[in-house]
């Protein structure tokens, strides 16, 4: 599923309309930034990498293996945080 395409539930059909952020999931719908913030997930290049990875190569900007790369890129980021 492309991550800005209608989603579907368990009804025939679209349920709602999602965007980039927001995900059904278990019956309900979550936000990617709900979960980051449930996670305490505070530094913001692993922010960047966690959203990347859960959509890497199907937003249709850029393909899977230039998403992975740029994770990679986050993860250096990150540590670089960290280290601070």
């Amino acid at each position: 599923m492309a991550c800005d395409t209608p989603a579907y539930g368990p009804e025939p059909g679209p349920v709602v309309f999602i965007n980039k952020y927001n995900r059904p999931c278990k019956g309900v719908t979550i936000d990617v930034y709900d979960v980051l913030q449930s996670f305490e997930v505070a530094n913001p290049a692993l922010q960047h990498l966690i959203k990347k990875a859960l959509c890497a190569g199907l937003r249709g900007h850029k393909d899977r293996k230039q998403e992975l790369n740029e994770i990679l890129e986050s993860a250096k980021r990150a540590i670089e945080l960290e280290s601070k």
